[in-house]
């Protein structure tokens, strides 16, 4: 089946493999750009591959060990939540859903994770393991492009997704939102978490600026921005929005005025810098580093 293909496919028709899902275009997937770099990237992403020093007593018995605590909207997540079935976009080695589970005692009957990372997956299945997050509930992980959700329509209470939409091209990141759309129940839940970088962050205009003086050799998964009145079109546009018509679109409370690195090299001071600005609130969506997106009632 090619890669490109708008037909809608199911689960069924994936090969269960080691506890993953893969389709059955799998060597053409392989072959991709997309999904060789993000292999790649996977053996140290988020300090994943701690998840292969579980034996030691101490990273065993305390999760934020591997995953730290993410913050942001996932700090305004309910307590006690339970819900039939959630998808997770981009769901890499489990940092999110380890987190709910644990910290926020989320509950699930079923969990959908999806990502192109094989390395990632693999980890999840250890992480899955070793923490027992969602204990009961059906697992499902799925290599593959997100563009491509193998779920029925209206199938999925609650969406999650963590940094991972400015990853995405715009053509591929509207086919996305529009399979999310089409998946999400009516009145269903979703949370974007720091999903999209902001396009008026000085930050990330000096290193649009100084990348662009690269003709070669340009970073396929360099990150996307947009601005608020995008991401509000992109949601009504996928129909995520007519589903859950209660959302917010938020900057986050990172600001940036200098990128910290310029291909992994560390700028001097930027850190430091970034960390002490305390804007006005009429400057706050100006410097804020990224937007989230999530439904103004979790609960």
């Amino acid at each position: 089946m090619s890669l490109n293909t708008q037909t809608k496919i199911k689960l069924s028709n994936f090969q269960l493999q080691d506890g993953i899902y893969f389709p059955s275009y799998r060597e053409e997937l392989n072959r991709t750009a997309q999904k060789q770099k993000w292999d790649k990237i996977g053996k140290t992403y988020y300090g994943s591959q701690k998840i292969e020093q579980t034996t030691e007593t101490a990273v065993k018995q305390d999760y934020t060990l591997l995953t730290g605590r993410p913050g942001g909207t996932w700090n305004k997540f309910p307590q006690n939540k339970s819900v039939d079935s959630i998808l997770e976009i981009g769901c890499g080695y489990g940092r999110i859903p380890l987190y709910l589970s644990k910290a926020k005692n989320l509950n699930c009957q079923k969990y959908y994770g999806i990502d192109i990372s094989e390395t990632l997956l693999r980890r999840l299945v250890k992480c899955k393991q070793e923490y027992d997050f969602f204990p009961g509930a059906e697992f499902n992980i799925i290599c593959n492009s997100a563009e491509i959700l193998p779920l029925e329509e209206n199938s999925i209470d609650l969406v999650i997704s963590n940094c991972v939409f400015m990853h995405i091209p715009d053509a591929q990141i509207r086919n996305l939102l529009v399979e999310i759309g089409r998946v999400l129940k009516p009145g269903g839940i979703f949370v974007f978490n720091h999903s999209f970088h902001n396009k008026s962050c000085p930050s990330h205009i000096v290193h649009n600026s100084v990348r662009n003086l690269n003709l070669f050799g340009k970073n396929p998964v360099y990150l996307k921005q947009h601005s608020a009145s995008e991401i509000e079109e992109m949601l009504t546009a996928s129909g995520i929005a007519a589903k859950c018509s209660n959302y917010i679109v938020e900057p986050t409370q990172e600001y940036a005025i200098l990128p910290e690195t310029f291909k992994g090299i560390p700028v001097p001071f930027a850190r430091k810098i970034n960390r002490s600005i305390r804007p006005s609130d009429s400057m706050k969506e100006t410097l804020a580093y990224g937007y989230s997106a999530y439904s103004s009632q979790l609960d």
